[in-house]
Parts: C-alpha cells; structure tokens; sequence
C-alpha cells in the first residue's frame, strides 16, 4: 500500500470496526486498496463470513468498478447482490473512498450474510401461500447498460479463483467448442472479458489464453484491436 493510499484506508479501519459491532458477526466489512488488485483486501471485519482475509484479492465487481470508473459521478453503490463461494447470499453495499482530489484509493464494503433469512421468507410465504418470495432490489450503476444495470458481485478469496470464476462466466455460456469459434468471435469474448476487468489481474491473459485455446501472443493482439 502506497503511503499516500494507506493516509486515507487506515482512517477507515476503525470505521469498518465500528459498523462490524454494531451490526454482529453476520456481516463482513472489508476495505479494499484499489492500487494492488491481486492483493486488495488491507483490513477486514468477520471474515470468516465468506472465507476471505487481509491480503487476499478483489472482487468481480470491483474490478468492473476500477475499468467503467463508475465512481466519478457516485459515492456509493448500495443493497445489490453478492454471493459467495459456500453458496451464501449477501446484501451487499460499497462506499468510495476518495482523496480530497477526487481520486479513487480504495473501497468499504459491507456484506450482510442474508442466507438464512431468505430460507426464511421462502418459508413464510409459503405458510402465507402469498406469491414468490420477495426480491432484493439491487442497486445500479448508472454507467451500465440498461440490460447490465443490476450489480451482482462474486466473493472469493485469491486472485487466481477469481479470474477462473470471471473467465468461466463468460465461457461457459459457448455452445460450440472454443477451437471452433472464429477469430471475430474470439475477439468479441476478449471484448466482454476486458470489459469486465479480467486484464487488470497478473495471470488474465494466460487464463484467457487456456480458455480460447490460442495463445497468449494472440490474447495480446485482440487486445490491441479493441483500442
């Protein structure tokens, strides 16, 4: 963590202590240091919620965060969806953290372990034989895209599980083999991957790579077609 990023997060650790105490150990608190993607994870409050500590990566989301710089107009993005990588559901919510400048340093999460209680709701409705059970509205970002416009986010520990989830949620929606793709649909899959923020993690384009079934040379050059 650069010192000047490490003036603003550690004035956030107490906070993140503070809201952890108040709302009880089913909600984890994180703060994020964006300048280290692989690495962000600089303090955090129950982790044991979704597995994750101090020194482990990003999420899917803030990377999209990071490559739409969809905090310029926002300070916050709240109660959208998160889920984690035990099958958890979480509401979940992130506060910008800026210089005085305006400059993104990093983020403060929260995410409340909602699984039980929509074990729960599922339950009552069903006693009640009232309708579906009621959803959770998540927040939007308003850079996105009309279809694209419900943040959802994945919660994992290490870098390397998070590019295989982000690869795989693009992927595994192919109906043909990779190596039967032709390169104008290769390049669209590296558009949507990029676009997500796949390449801002060490390892991106060798997993990109595997996942085409080209080589990494070829990754780089589709890259260089998009700008």
């Amino acid at each position: 963590m650069g010192s000047e990023n490490r003036q603003y997060l550690e004035k956030y650790f107490p906070i993140a202590s503070f809201i952890a105490a108040i709302m009880g150990p089913k909600c984890e608190v994180v703060v994020h240091d964006i300048s280290d993607p692989e690495h962000s994870i600089v303090h955090i409050e129950n982790g044991h919620i979704s597995g994750r500590q101090v020194g482990d990566a990003s999420t899917d989301l803030v990377l999209k965060i990071l490559k739409t710089e969809a905090y310029h107009e926002e300070q916050y993005i709240a109660n959208y969806r998160a889920s984690g990588k035990m099958g958890q559901s979480f509401r979940s919510s992130t506060y910008f953290i800026k210089t005085d400048q305006g400059k993104l340093v990093g983020l403060l999460c929260l995410n409340i372990d909602i699984t039980h209680m929509e074990v729960a709701a599922e339950w009552i409705q069903h006693i009640l034989q009232g309708g579906p059970t009621p959803y959770i509205a998540p927040a939007t970002l308003d850079q996105a895209p009309k279809e694209e416009k419900q943040a959802t986010e994945y919660l994992q520990g290490n870098a390397d599980d998070l590019l295989q989830h982000m690869v795989s949620s693009v992927t595994n929606r192919l109906t043909i083999p990779p190596e039967r793709l032709s390169s104008q649909e290769k390049i669209e899959i590296v558009r949507e991957l990029n676009d997500l923020g796949v390449f801002l993690l060490k390892g991106g384009v060798s997993q990109v790579a595997n996942a085409l079934s080209i080589s990494e040379p070829t990754v780089y050059r589709y890259l260089q077609k998009l700008k």
